[in-house]
């Protein structure tokens, strides 16, 4: 993957955090899937809670 600075810098200058890219691109394929995978069961699990108390 070919860096180009000048993108992040001009992402920053406009507002955009991208430190959470940044830390996300330093783990690897299988850590993201994992951390993926997580947040994917906690959405699901959230969801069914709040459908169970709807009723």
């Amino acid at each position: 993957m070919e860096k180009n600075p000048a993108v992040h810098e001009e992402a920053e200058a406009y507002g955009i955090d991208v430190s959470l890219i940044r830390a996300n691109l330093r783990l690897t394929p299988a850590e993201r899937l994992r951390r993926h995978d997580k947040a994917l069961n906690t959405m699901k699990k959230l969801r069914a809670a709040m459908e169970k108390k709807r009723g």
